[in-house]
């Protein structure tokens, strides 16, 4: 089983997020609600007031895949919660992006910057550009929270959103369950970032339809206030996380960018079937090294209260209620733990320490050809490592550096040292990889011996790091060549045009023009039959090569004279052969790494295969990076690049100068005018994320 170290996300049994991206989960909807007549008034007025602070967010979401960070757009939704901009939303529709934008009720839209996202409840905060917003805009609605703890089932409710990139919606219901825990057993763990929301979080469950891109978007009350964050679905009905435990999470998220949360080291579970009281929680296991370990806390002690409280419920309840109580308490602060310990009771004080986050960033290391995190103390544990220096590989480009190493590496391997320098963490091994590579346009490649730590063991390995994919062009000397395209004169066509040739031939289905083919008048339909007297043998389809290898046995610049069948005649045509042309393999080119796509200068062959007009300038694009940025922004292979920045673009040179002004000038965006088959288009990729 996939450790959850290693897990970006993970959602089982019929539980879903209402996200909506690259990777969509169906979110709950309810087909067969009533149908309604329409809001009533009052339900009108709400809606006035509260629509205006729903805010739609599309994201740049980067996930590892075959070594790098690949790029989707993603979307969800959330809610103005503060004048200041601070809007309200779901973890899981900001984590691993790169940029937001966000589009308001009046139809501007705004950057956003992530002021901080708390995984353990699934909720996160953002805050709008607001130098952005037009002249003369007035101040931003903001939406009002409610008591959630006052809900009850029955009690109707509106669930308002963004689904699907469109915009803003809403949908109505009932509460039917105010305080919902999730029943691990059946239903399973809702994991993000390595955390498991369920550990505090009671959802408001719900039947109003959410649909993919309500996560984030409010539930409201009749009178318009905040109860609930939409968050996912179960089977048919919706879960919304409190508002009361979403008001406390965003006001330390916006004070200090994250939740300070107190920590034991207890991992409990629910009380055993076998014993006869279902009061508490059983320890089942103890950090080394934790408060609780030097309280002298054990496995199998059954809690029954925290700080004078008692554990409430029973099952996945009780477990709830502890951790709810644990995380409230201030780390630093005395944590009183009431407990039986074989029939006997006890008391223990323990000063709790912080709660580190379970998962750290995927960072792409392009030299390395793979993505890696930094350790934390979860991964420490689960992985049974002997300390926390190092970074754990997450995933690999099997052609790539890591992947062509010996031995190769492989996902779940924790690097500690490179070249004899040890490596503490990701800005470490990216600090040793730069010195490696201190001139980012020179292509080079550097051979090092990492040591890494897998299963227990500490291995070495070969590897060969470059700081870019090699490009090895190796010059051909041209031969003559003619200016034709051609296809063999099977039998059937022989006969049938009645050349009745033994030898077959060439039936020329192109002349490219200005060529010294043209300039001798060969035409489309003369069959070539032979060269100087030697049979020009294609009879077949895998013959179509003869021609052009008795054409490179000349040299260039000398005449033959060509044997042909015409319109029923038979003639001799005299032609010089000309150099070849240059193949597109041997063209300039150039490879952005950063904006992941490469471009090279025109080959007489792309020009013929793309049908360009002959005096067509500009630069090809060749490859982009599958999920890539530029991919994102819309440029495909074969694209035309014609200006760049408003300048025209005839070499590599010059596309590779505008792409480095335009960085030099500080522009959020680099715009490509492009020629796609027949047509032009503009084409806008997003540079703010090469200053991060």
């Amino acid at each position: 089983m996939t450790k959850p170290s290693r897990v970006r996300s993970c959602f089982l049994g019929s539980i879903a997020l209402a996200a909506w991206g690259a990777l969509v989960l169906a979110a709950p909807g309810a087909p067969g609600a009533e149908a309604q007549a329409g809001p009533t008034a009052a339900q009108s007025r709400m809606l006035a007031r509260v629509f205006p602070s729903i805010v739609r967010i599309e994201a740049i979401r980067l996930l590892p895949f075959d070594g790098h960070l690949t790029k989707s757009w993603s979307a969800g939704s959330g809610v103005i919660i503060s004048a200041a901009g601070y809007v309200l939303t779901n973890c899981h529709v900001t984590e691993d992006v790169d940029s937001f934008r966000c589009y308001l009720y009046d139809g501007q839209h705004v950057d956003a910057r992530r002021v901080g996202q708390d995984p353990l409840t699934d909720l996160a905060v953002l805050q709008l550009d607001l130098s952005q917003l037009k002249k003369g805009s007035g101040p931003l609605p903001v939406a009002v929270f409610g008591d959630s703890d006052r809900l009850g089932a029955g009690d109707r409710v509106f669930a308002l959103g963004s689904p699907g990139f469109v915009e803003q919606s809403v949908t109505q219901g009932i509460v039917s369950n105010p305080s919902l825990v999730l029943p691990e057993r059946t239903i399973g763990k809702m994991i993000l970032r390595g955390e498991n929301v369920g550990l505090l979080v009671r959802w408001i469950l719900h039947d109003a339809s959410i649909f993919g891109g309500n996560s984030g978007g409010p539930l409201v009350n009749e009178r318009g206030e905040v109860i609930g964050v939409n968050e996912l679905g179960v089977f048919n009905l919706g879960g919304a996380i409190p508002s009361n435990l979403a008001q406390s999470v965003a006001r330390q998220l916006i004070a200090g960018g994250r939740v300070v949360r107190g920590w034991s080291g207890l991992t409990v579970q629910p009380r055993l079937e076998s014993e006869a009281s279902e009061a508490g929680v059983v320890v089942s296991d103890v950090e080394a090294g934790s408060p609780a370990a030097k309280a002298g806390v054990m496995p199998g002690d059954v809690v029954l209260a925290c700080n004078g409280v008692a554990i409430e419920g029973a099952q996945e309840k009780a477990i709830t209620h502890f951790y709810r109580l644990e995380t409230a308490a201030a780390p630093g602060s005395a944590f009183t733990l009431d407990y039986v310990r074989r029939g006997q009771r006890g008391s223990v004080v323990l000063t709790l320490a912080a709660r580190e986050p379970a998962q750290s960033d995927d960072v792409e290391v392009p030299e390395w050809g793979a993505v890696v995190r930094d350790l934390t103390p979860s991964v420490v544990r689960e992985e049974l490592l002997p300390d926390s220096t190092g970074v754990i590989i997450m995933n690999i480009r099997p052609g790539g550096p890591s992947g062509q190493s010996e031995p190769e590496l492989r996902r779940g391997d924790v690097v500690i040292n490179v070249d004899g320098k040890p490596v503490t963490d990701v800005a470490g091994l990216r600090r040793i990889t730069g010195a490696f590579f201190p001139d980012s346009e020179t292509a080079l490649t550097h051979p090092t011996v990492v040591t890494f730590r897998r299963d227990g063991s500490t291995l070495q390995a070969a590897i060969d790091l470059r700081n870019t994919n090699p490009h090895h062009i190796a010059p051909s000397v041209l031969k003559a060549w003619l200016g034709v395209d051609s296809q063999p004169l099977t039998p059937k066509l022989n006969k049938r045009l009645g050349i009745n040739s033994e030898d077959g031939g060439a039936r020329i289905t192109r002349v490219y023009a200005g060529t010294d083919a043209d300039k001798a008048g060969l035409k489309v339909g003369d069959v070539l039959l032979s060269l100087d007297g030697i049979a020009i043998t294609e009879r077949r389809a895998e013959d179509r090569e003869v021609l052009e290898r008795l054409v490179r046995q000349y040299r260039a610049g000398s005449t033959s004279a060509v044997h042909l069948w015409r319109e029923g005649a038979f003639i001799d045509v005299p032609v010089t052969f000309e150099v070849q042309p240059r193949p597109a393999a041997e063209m300039p080119l150039w490879e952005d790494e950063k904006l992941e796509f490469e471009v090279r200068e025109l080959a007489f062959d792309d020009r013929t295969r793309l049908q360009l007009a002959p005096g067509a300038k500009g630069v090809l694009v060749s490859t982009t990076t599958p999920a890539g940025w530029a991919e994102l922004a819309g440029l495909h292979g074969d694209d035309l690049v014609i200006s760049a920045g408003g300048a025209a673009v005839t070499s590599v040179d010059d596309l590779k100068r505008s792409r480095a002004e335009a960085v030099k000038s500080g522009k959020p965006w680099w715009v490509l005018q492009v020629e796609r088959r027949g047509q032009d288009l503009f084409i806008e990729i997003n540079l703010s994320h090469l200053k991060k």
